[in-house]
């Protein structure tokens, strides 16, 4: 359809195309701030850690007071929490610049939220979409802690006996408390395996979150082995939850003084002549078969020992055969002491005996002090044949028969 319009005469447009007209003077007509770039940041707390953050005018230019405010309480974590920036009708947009303040105070990751503000914002000037800035300052002077030991850096223990003993061991979390973390140990040394006198002798320590001092107990084993002294490390060696280990202070050594000394007999067997009259039994304290002191040697340690016998013809008879010299059946090592001597009187008779043996037995469950029953703990004396227990074999005078 064609038609002619005429000087003056009026149009008539449709409807729609009114009412569309009408929105579009509006938008056009319109002011909008908005932040533009980026908007979402992660930084570290330092002093020279700056957030730009870039202002944007867009539509019908007009002079613009935008306000950039921190939202909620004020922690101190920035040097301002609120900015202004004036963006003047020729300008389409302005930047602005926000410091961190490097506080020195442990923290965790913290997230804030900048928002975009007018002020005193005519009706034709709106906000955007993008009027919130987030920023996540990542954990910082140690928030999650620094482990050490709070403690000496050496320490001496006693093996237990017939018991197992705990040794505190005391570690502090400083600085930062947040989360939960976990130090992993272990222990090194000897001469003998560590398991054989500590447990656990590695292992994890955790600290709950708020936790800033914790007590874990190790365990020294009584294993009842003639040991010296024995140095052993306990070594921080790692630690997970974001905390750190204190390098100078990762380190404990434990030295278990040395103990259970062994107590025998130097040998378990005798051959004596009837004629020996007083023979000497030395039971060792302190040494090894070797004849190398080992075990503790510094306090009292005391046994008592039996005589075993049989009523046989082989057995020698206490009383008869023999004498126990001593007032009692205590055998007492003092301090320093390493040998003690049981001395028994042989009796020397007429009567022809074939070998006659006894024993003497150290009694383990006497036993005092800091010390362990070792082999040979049995003794056999054994007196040889004596007085021709076989006879005297002769020939009679042939000429009598």
């Amino acid at each position: 359809h064609t038609s002619t319009n005429k000087p003056g005469a009026i149009i008539n447009l449709p409807l729609s195309l009114s009412i569309l007209g009408f929105f579009i003077t509006v938008i056009s007509a319109e002011t909008q701030v908005q932040f533009t770039g980026q908007t979402v940041f992660f930084v570290n707390e330092t002093s020279t850690t700056v957030i730009r953050l870039v202002i944007q005018r867009i539509g019908v230019p007009a002079n613009i007071t935008a306000i950039v405010q921190l939202e909620g309480e004020n922690t101190g974590d920035f040097v301002e929490s609120v900015t202004a920036a004036f963006i003047p009708e020729r300008e389409s947009n302005r930047t602005v610049y926000i410091s961190v303040c490097d506080d020195d105070i442990p923290e965790e990751d913290e997230t804030f939220k900048f928002l975009l503000i007018l002020q005193h914002s005519s009706l034709d000037a709106k906000l955007g979409l993008a009027r919130v800035a987030t920023v996540t300052i990542l954990s910082n002077d140690n928030a999650f802690g620094v482990i050490s030991f709070n403690m000496a850096p050496f320490i001496a223990v006693n093996e237990p006996r017939d018991r197992n003993l705990s040794v505190p061991l005391r570690l502090i979390r400083e600085k930062g408390t947040y989360g939960t973390v976990t130090v992993t140990f272990e222990v090194n040394g000897g001469p003998n395996s560590p398991e054989e006198d500590l447990l656990p002798s590695k292992g994890n320590i955790t600290f709950s979150t708020g936790t800033s001092l914790l007590v874990y107990n190790l365990t020294v084993l009584d294993d009842q082995i003639p040991e010296n002294d024995e140095n052993f490390t306990l070594i921080l060696t790692n630690v997970f939850g974001g905390a750190e280990i204190n390098s100078s202070r990762s380190k404990v050594q434990i030295m278990i003084r040395k103990n259970d000394s062994p107590v025998r007999f130097s040998q378990s067997s005798y051959m004596v002549p009837e004629t020996a009259h007083v023979i000497v039994i030395p039971v060792i304290r302190g040494k090894d078969l070797t004849d190398t002191a080992v075990g503790s040697d510094d306090v009292d340690v005391s046994i008592k020992y039996k005589i075993v016998t049989k009523n046989t013809t082989a057995s020698a008879q206490l009383g008869k055969d023999f004498s126990d010299l001593q007032p009692n059946n205590t055998i007492i090592f003092p301090p320093k002491a390493f040998e003690y001597s049981l001395k028994f009187q042989i009796i020397d008779d007429t009567i022809p005996e074939i070998a006659e043996s006894f024993q003497i037995l150290l009694m383990g469950d006497t036993l005092q002090g800091d010390a362990v029953l070792l082999f040979p703990d049995v003794v056999t004396v054994t007196i040889e044949p004596n007085d021709k227990p076989y006879g005297v074999l002769s020939i009679n005078n042939l000429e009598k028969m």
